[in-house]
């Protein structure tokens, strides 16, 4: 299996440090981790306005009350952005 890499973006960050239950931030680190094994495994079906934002290609995974956008091409997962929402497409 190819060795992924995992790029964070600095919006990513800025959202990630709004989190404050210890077991939100566990499950975010868990499916980031998970991505570098399986970056495939978040679904394609990304909300519109998220689309418009950072383009094509997305994909999403969920954790809690949480959407991880990220884009995966290249051997690279870039972690795009952490919303806080419903899945709804």
């Amino acid at each position: 299996m190819p060795s992924v890499e995992l790029r964070i973006a600095d919006e990513f960050v800025e959202a990630l440090a709004e989190v404050y239950s210890e077991h939100v931030l566990a499950g975010i680190e868990m499916a980031l981790n998970s991505l570098k094994l399986f970056p495939e495994s978040g679904s394609p079906r990304v909300r519109q306005s998220l689309i418009a934002r950072y383009g094509e290609g997305l994909r999403q995974l969920v954790v809690s009350h949480f959407v991880i956008v990220y884009r995966y091409r290249s051997n690279t997962v870039d972690a795009l952005a952490l919303v806080y929402g419903p899945t709804i497409v």
